[in-house]
């Protein structure tokens, strides 16, 4: 009988927590809260600068040659070498690992 009500439970459990996570349709939604409230855009101004003083956008013709280079960027071919094979070695290591439990365990 504890055993019949436990699962009970656990299974009434189960299907609130599912239901729980449903999408609810256009039509529930309340979109008479945002019309509500008077929202303010955001000010996009520069508090302390001039007009013609803003800071100008940045494009590759302004933009210094080493501005956006990593370490990695600035190694040659020969230097990247180790590190790609240690990644390659670094993901392919424990499937091999695992064929070989898998092979020992026969």
């Amino acid at each position: 009988m504890l055993k019949l009500i436990l699962t009970t439970a656990i299974f009434a459990s189960a299907i609130l927590s599912i239901s729980s996570f449903t999408p609810t349709s256009p039509l529930c939604r309340k979109d008479s809260v945002r019309r509500t409230y008077n929202y303010v855009s955001p000010s996009f101004m520069g508090f302390g600068m001039g007009d013609d003083d803003g800071p100008k956008p940045l494009t590759r013709d302004n933009e210094p040659e080493e501005m956006f280079a990593s370490k990695m960027d600035k190694m040659s071919d020969a230097e990247k070498m180790p590190v790609a094979l240690a990644g390659l070695a670094f993901v392919s290591l424990p499937f091999i690992a695992g064929l070989i439990a898998l092979y020992l365990s026969k």
